[in-house]
């Protein structure tokens, strides 16, 4: 029965990690919009850049630690 639970609990953190790298890219991309509407298109790239790059960054970094 603990065994379920803990594979319960470590499922959970893996789908909460997710959904906060997520919801960083997302918020980064609309920083990038809202940039780039703002009258600075450099600026707006380079955030949405960013963002990239460091979700691929994270990716990358989770999936060699499994």
């Amino acid at each position: 029965m603990t065994e379920a639970n803990s594979t319960r609990t470590s499922q959970r953190a893996a789908s909460v990690r997710t959904a906060v790298t997520l919801a960083g890219v997302a918020l980064a991309s609309f920083g990038a919009i809202i940039a780039e509407y703002s009258g600075s298109p450099q600026v707006g790239m380079g955030v949405l850049g960013l963002a990239l790059v460091a979700f691929l960054l994270v990716a990358m970094t989770r999936r060699v630690r499994r």
